[in-house]
């Protein structure tokens, strides 16, 4: 997703120097951000800085009017990609051979949950003889 400069920019510049790809230049006093190479900072910050950076919060905002990549994907492509990570990751949960282990582990949980019902079952004398 690309970002815009809007109306509410005061011209303070920040955006433009803390912009990691320069896709922010200043053209008659006004700022406007090249969408061809703005990529919302990934790979740099873990949010566009431009929109960090300002003061007025409102500077700088999101461009709803182009879509990002991960919208333009057809459904088909989506599915077929879950299907194949899910596919994978079952693969790799299967070829882990650790059954030993949790057997080992329910059967001793089994064991303390009948010694645990049996004592619970068991009646308590009640007393001063007990």
């Amino acid at each position: 997703m690309t970002y815009m400069i809007t109306n509410q920019c005061i011209g303070c510049n920040r955006c433009e120097s803390v912009c990691p790809n320069q896709a922010i230049t200043q053209n008659n006093h006004q700022y406007q951000i090249n969408p061809e190479r703005c990529n919302d900072c990934v790979g740099h910050y873990a949010v566009p800085q431009c929109w960090a950076a300002c003061p007025t919060t409102n500077g700088c905002v999101p461009d709803l009017t182009v879509l990002p990549q991960s919208l333009t994907i057809s459904s088909n492509d989506y599915w077929e990609n879950w299907f194949s990570l899910y596919d994978c990751l079952v693969s790799r949960l299967k070829a882990n051979h650790q059954s030993e282990y949790w057997q080992s582990w329910f059967n001793t949980y089994s064991r303390y949950s009948q010694k645990l019902s049996q004592h619970l079952q068991t009646p308590t004398p009640v007393g001063a003889n007990a």
